[in-house]
């Protein structure tokens, strides 16, 4: 399951530099915690970051359950984009909150492939 590890570290890794952007806004335009409010960019970074846990609640369980039905390199793949989404969603977010979309999609449709790839799984499993 090394490509899954991969694609774990890189997601992990995109949202701890989400993070660090979030600490770089507060910092920038004074915004002191635990206040949520401030100035747009700010709040964009923070909306971003936010979003991506949310996102990552259910990539990562559905990432690595998708590997014992589809495959290490399968499921990582799917994870791959799941990644690339985040990524477009975070720069055009930070720029323009209404292009957002692209990013978003990219990052639902990994995240359903990879959990209907589980539920059918399961329900081979428990049917055969």
């Amino acid at each position: 399951m090394k490509y899954t590890s991969l694609v774990t570290i890189i997601s992990l890794l995109v949202t701890l530099v989400l993070g660090v952007r979030v600490g770089m806004m507060r910092i920038k335009f004074g915004v002191e915690a635990p206040s949520l409010s401030g100035s747009p960019q700010f709040e964009r970074a923070f909306r971003i970051h936010m979003n991506t846990i949310e996102q990552l609640v259910l990539f990562l369980p559905a990432l690595w359950l998708s590997t014992y039905v589809l495959g290490d390199p399968i499921a990582a793949g799917i994870g791959s984009l799941w990644v690339l989404g985040r990524i477009i969603y975070a720069n055009a977010y930070f720029k323009d909150p209404m292009k957002r979309r692209p990013g978003m999609i990219v990052t639902l449709l990994s995240t359903g492939l990879l959990i209907l790839a589980t539920v059918w799984g399961f329900f081979r499993v428990l049917l055969s």
